[in-house]
């Protein structure tokens, strides 16, 4: 087996020669050797590996990456060149490209140099080592002795042992004047001045002087795990805490000086204790024995660790039943697919989880869901097994509403910032909030939103009453409240305007109703009033039910197809704008597939009937070869033959099964009549296995806001960043208001 060559990498071998710094093909064919001839799995193979690849980077004085990252880059090279082994027998002059591409870099170098090395480095010699061997062919060698390297590290050491022997002479001598027993006797005195020198010949009393005494060092430990996790909930760094923990014990009347309170210390502490609780969350986590998981991220550049440049971060979250935990934060090296899948999956391993996850939550962007190249896919090959794509609901209703605000042509600025927004936001000032325009007042709104109005009232009174987590949620309800006339819970009154670029979709919603209700004293051009008549009518009769009922799994295919219905009723009053509203839409069918269409067996507002067929059809035992569709996909020309399909009903197909053996879902129910569902404890369940879902990426949005929070606080170091992430998030799920009722729950 040791000749049988490698793909792409040749022969194995059982360790690196050589007198340069090792390539990519020396790493991979030691890798291989360590899994096939050694029987190690990889990261044993990895750990080995790394740890003969650092002997060589020391010796050649450059300092490098963490261990535990440079195994991760190992890890990441043996995937690359597995995927490339996989497609080997395709005849894609891509797959050639791809594999001559990789062939060309194995000979370069295998660089786990640390970010700064050039920097760290001291010695020129050195520097210029590491660059030629950066460079093609991996130019000079470690060959020979490096006099001038060599006396410069004895020179150290002997500086550095002289030290050493100084600072052992100094604390030897204050030993032995701590060694001196003072008595009061006249003989021991005397003995005292035998041993002093004397200006006459007769003793004199001798008054020594050994400066002021010592303060008294705190040996009483006050941090504590609950008390590290609550400064750091509180952002309090290191040196702020000696001033608080001091102030906070004299209020106390309580002796500081008792206590270990300086910034070293407790830097130690923390560090120690945010270390801890992460094992604890961990260890928690693993003793739930979850085998079902649902896997979020999402990504944001963010200044690096040394503020100087941007990077990418990508919060890492897996939600079940009644639970939700962030995994890390870890940074990558760019946006792409590869590199977003790269670093989920080895989130996932140092987890243990590649085995539980059962279905993904993305955005929607290209380089989650690129067909050859997106994060999903990528990912979903290293697991080796199909997954549910549970595509983020409010980001597909994001694009919806900017296609809309795009074709109305409100704006024809491209930068970052809404013209007319931000000149309404200077005005507000001058507006008199008293004096409002409801939809009433213009005949042309009145006329699209006459069959409506009552319902949608009535709909966001309702939805008002709901605990809503975020504040421009329960502003844009107050407006739709305020627009048709009626009024809010806690009567009519107006914020003033936020953010407005581009980027905040909830803003385009926000702006145009408040710009419509006080249109009349704010100067507007008749083509941006016609402009935000239409989009405030769009968003009232089309919209706002469908974004605010978008986070239901349950009910998540039904309402898409009542949507499209109700776009495609929409083209009688403004056909661009349903038109436009359709085309995005129909690219996003997410949870229309076979098997995210099981999701309505649950949806109650289903007669009996058609989900007494539904359930038929989902236990239809077919074996079906077809490779199951991630989305479902229909053509504009089609959608009305579509619409009139008995929906959800044709939906459901042989994979519809699958969604209950993913998530351990009981199927006897399904083999009882609906009117009795209710009753079975199986129906029970798998509804609220299914409601749990969570289908809008709210999660991995705020794993991002904790990632801005404390991306500059306490620490550069990585491991330590993580573990201060995984603290907060464990310690606002303890406890996540300050009454002192919550404060009493023990930390433990």
């Amino acid at each position: 087996m040791s000749r049988k060559p490698v793909f792409l990498v040749g022969f194995m071998q059982n360790q690196i020669y050589g007198g340069k710094l090792h390539s990519k093909r020396d790493v991979l064919s030691v890798l291989f050797y360590n899994m096939r001839m050694v029987n190690l799995n990889l990261h044993e193979s990895a750990s080995l590996v790394i740890d003969e690849c650092l002997i060589f980077w020391k010796k050649a004085r450059i300092p490098t990456k963490y261990r535990s990252n440079c195994i991760i880059k190992c890890k990441t090279l043996y995937e690359d060149l597995r995927a490339l082994e996989k497609h080997k027998t395709r005849n894609s002059e891509f797959a050639r490209n791809r594999e001559k591409e990789f062939e060309e870099n194995l000979n370069d170098l295998f660089d786990i140099a640390h970010d700064d090395a050039l920097i760290l480095i001291n010695l020129e010699e050195d520097k210029k080592f590491l660059i030629a061997q950066r460079k093609k062919g991996r130019e000079g060698c470690m060959l020979g002795v490096d006099i001038k390297g060599t006396i410069a590290e004895r020179k150290k050491k002997e500086k550095e042992e002289r030290q050493k022997e100084r600072r052992e002479k100094q604390s030897s001598n204050f030993k032995s004047v701590d060694n001196f027993q003072f008595r009061s006797s006249d003989s021991d005195s005397s003995d005292l001045c035998d041993c002093l020198p004397s200006t006459s010949s007769t003793h004199e009393n001798v008054l020594i002087d050994f400066g002021p005494p010592k303060s008294k060092r705190g040996r009483k430990e006050i941090m504590s795990p609950r008390l590290s996790a609550a400064l750091d909930k509180c952002k309090v760094s290191d040196r702020d805490c000696v001033h608080l923990l001091t102030a906070v014990l004299e209020a106390l009347e309580i002796d500081s000086s008792e206590y270990i309170i300086n910034r070293t210390s407790i830097k130690i502490s923390r560090e120690k204790f945010r270390q801890q609780i992460s094992e604890r969350i961990r260890l928690k986590f693993n003793n739930l024995n979850l085998k079902s998981l649902v896997l979020h991220w999402d990504s944001k550049i963010l200044p690096d660790i040394t503020r100087k440049s941007k990077v990418d971060r990508l919060p890492v979250v897996v939600t079940a039943l009644n639970m939700e935990q962030l995994l890390g934060v870890p940074e990558i090296k760019s946006g792409t697919g590869r590199e977003i899948s790269s670093a989920l999956y080895h989130t996932l391993q140092e987890w243990s989880l590649e085995d539980t996850i059962q279905a993904f939550v993305f955005d929607t962007t290209a380089s989650n869901t690129g067909i050859l190249n997106g994060a999903c896919h990528l990912l979903e090959q290293k697991l080796d097994r199909n997954i549910l794509y549970l595509a983020c609901r409010h980001h597909v209703y994001e694009i919806v509403l900017h296609g809309v605000f795009t074709t109305v042509n409100l704006v024809n600025s491209t930068g970052p910032d809404i013209i007319i927004f931000k000149k309404f936001k200077n005005e507000w000032r001058n507006i008199d909030q008293n004096s409002f325009s409801t939809w009433s007042t213009d005949e042309n709104v009145k006329n699209i939103l006459k069959g409506i109005s009552d319902e949608i009232l009535i709909f966001a009174k309702n939805k008002i009453k709901d605990n809503l987590p975020r504040d421009d949620y329960k502003e844009l309800l107050e407006l739709i409240i305020i627009f048709l006339g009626g009024v809010p819970p806690q009567g009519i009154h107006f914020r003033a305007p936020g953010a407005y670029h581009l980027a905040r979709w909830m803003a385009k919603a926000i702006y145009c109703l408040k710009i419509f209700l006080f249109r009349t004293q704010f100067k507007i051009t008749k083509k941006q009033e016609k402009a935000l008549k239409r989009i405030c009518c769009f968003i009232i009769k089309c919209y706002a039910e469908a974004w605010f009922s978008s986070t239901n799994a349950i009910t998540a295919p039904l309402n898409d197809i009542y949507f499209l219905k109700t776009l495609n009723a929409y083209k009688m009053d403004d056909i661009e704008v349903a038109e436009k509203a359709i085309s995005k839409i129909i690219n996003h069918l997410w949870y229309l597939n076979e098997e995210s269409a099981a999701f309505s067996i649950f949806d109650e507002r289903i007669n009996n009937e058609t989900r007494m067929k539904m359930a038929q059809k989902i236990l239809q035992k077919q074996v079906s070869e077809e490779i199951a569709l991630k989305k479902y996909t229909v053509n504009v020309q089609e959608l009305n033959n579509f619409l009139k399909k008995d929906l959800p009903l044709d939906l459901l197909g042989t994979n519809s099964i699958k969604l209950f053996e993913r998530f351990n879902i009981p199927k006897d129910f399904l083999e009882v009549h609906p009117k009795n569902w209710n009753d079975l404890e199986g129906y029970q369940k798998g509804k609220e296995i299914i409601e749990s879902l969570r289908v809008v990426n709210d999660t991995a949005e705020r794993g991002v806001k904790l990632m801005e929070e404390f991306n500059d606080k306490f620490t550069k170091n990585e491991d330590q960043k993580q573990f201060v992430l995984q603290t907060v998030q464990d310690y606002r799920k303890k406890y996540p208001g300050a009454s002192r009722e919550t404060l009493k729950t023990s930390f433990d």
